[in-house]
């Protein structure tokens, strides 16, 4: 069985528990799933970020395998804080470390097409590429220029992207989103085309999981991948092509903050400026949402006084788990040793609380800065992603309990034909047809 074309669609942020919320309005969603398969939950990667959750969905392995960590990682070299979220830092080919489905289709000779993916920057094995960036510099310095020009010829404010991508207006993106997603299928055919709407995650962030703005923004996007849907020719899936819905992570509502850099700070361990900006010290905290990694930055030996700084944050109100290096292999990720984008010691924040990276002042929990987060570990009731899958080669009505995000990558690989070196996920042979 070998589906002709595949289109993949990211909604960022789209729990699984909203399938089964009748306040969530996506009707587009629940017809498709009619006509195909839906499962109970995906559970997703750790830390359970847009990055590596991301990375983890092409490519059906694990951090300790892809290379992708977090979202933000210290850079051990420079000192600094990387926020990797809109590829500010890196190519695609520096960043992965394990082959996607979209580099073995490419391969294969099919033509592949992200827009808005993310962890694409000048992917090589992608022929038509809009990466999600979210910095006007990048944008403009890092796009393709016959992607660049493609996207002006088509009207859309070149000179807008950025702003496009804050917070409260990724909505706009979204938008344009699906109406190129429409273009490209047409005019450059793609065999496997990704798209990734990033706004459901966004108003869960500013306003929390289950608000009114987060029942908002799915049946927004469940218009728009009704919209793109429409656009596609006549009998596309159900004669050739097969589509997969996924996410990335679920949500947790956020009533507090912990600022571990201010306890650092507190303990000695981390110095500030005059303007509250960290300085230096011994070990610094760099968040990932519901998760973080502590890093010890200083000349004497890591290992005994990352012991003294777990001891010292075990503790502390909002953490729920402090891990050691030797642990990392049971969470799916490397040591320092093997990639040193990891810290010597990775923290979770309990339900209820997310991680801040500031340094100044002396409340360590205090009032957040968002009401809705993720990272956290991704057995969290809350924290299961979305999947769901209908169209050519897929099974009407078949029943998925709870599967992995690893397992999409192998089961496209199957659609499509093509051979994904060995993963840590398993094809979803249950939902194919022969």
């Amino acid at each position: 069985m070998s589906a002709t074309r595949a289109i993949v669609v990211s909604i960022d942020g789209l729990a699984a528990f909203y399938f089964r919320d009748p306040a969530a309005r996506m009707p587009g969603l629940r017809a498709l799933a009619e006509r195909g398969v839906v499962a109970a939950r995906m559970e997703t990667v750790f830390p359970s970020t847009t990055w590596p959750t991301h990375v983890s969905l092409v490519t059906g392995v694990a951090p300790d395998r892809h290379g992708v960590v977090g979202n933000s990682v210290l850079n051990r070299g420079t000192g600094a804080r990387e926020d990797l979220t809109g590829d500010p830092v890196y190519d695609a080919p520096d960043l992965l470390r394990a082959p996607t489905i979209y580099d073995v289709a490419h391969a294969a000779g099919f033509r592949t097409a992200a827009i808005d993916w993310p962890a694409t920057r000048k992917a090589r094995g992608l022929d038509f590429n809009l990466p999600f960036f979210k910095d006007q510099r990048v944008f403009e310095t890092q796009t393709a220029g016959a992607v660049w020009a493609e996207l002006a010829a088509l009207g859309y404010p070149l000179d807008r992207q950025g702003e496009w991508a804050e917070l409260p207006k990724r909505f706009l993106k979204d938008a344009m989103v699906a109406e190129l997603a429409a273009h490209v299928w047409r005019r450059h055919e793609p065999r496997l085309m990704l798209l990734h709407f990033l706004c459901v995650d966004s108003l869960q962030h500013l306003h929390g999981p289950r608000s009114p703005e987060a029942y908002w923004a799915i049946d927004y996007v469940d218009g728009l991948l009704g919209k793109l849907l429409a656009a596609l020719p006549a009998g596309e899936l159900t004669e050739r092509t097969a589509l997969f819905v996924v996410s990335d992570h679920g949500f947790l509502p956020v009533e507090r903050d912990v600022r571990i850099n201010a306890r650092l700070r507190q303990l000695g361990l981390l110095r500030v400026d005059g303007a509250g900006r960290i300085a230096g010290g011994e070990a610094r905290f760099v968040m990932n949402h519901g998760a973080g990694y502590l890093y010890c930055t200083g000349a004497g030996d890591r290992a005994r006084l990352a012991r003294d700084v777990a001891a010292a944050l075990a503790g502390l109100e909002g953490v729920a788990h402090v891990w050691t290096e030797p642990e990392y292999a049971g969470l799916g990720l490397p040591t320092s040793a093997e990639n040193p984008k990891v810290g010597d010691l990775l923290l979770e924040a309990q339900p209820g609380f997310c991680f801040a990276d500031e340094a100044q002042g002396e409340e360590i929990v205090c009032a957040p800065r968002y009401r809705g987060s993720h990272g956290h570990l991704p057995t969290h009731a809350d924290n299961g992603a979305f999947f769901l899958a209908a169209g050519r080669g897929i099974a009407t009505g078949a029943r998925l309990a709870s599967i992995r995000s690893r397992d999409v990558a192998p089961t496209l690989a199957r659609v499509l034909g093509v051979a994904l070196a060995p993963t840590d996920g398993r094809a979803l042979e249950e939902i194919l047809t022969a």
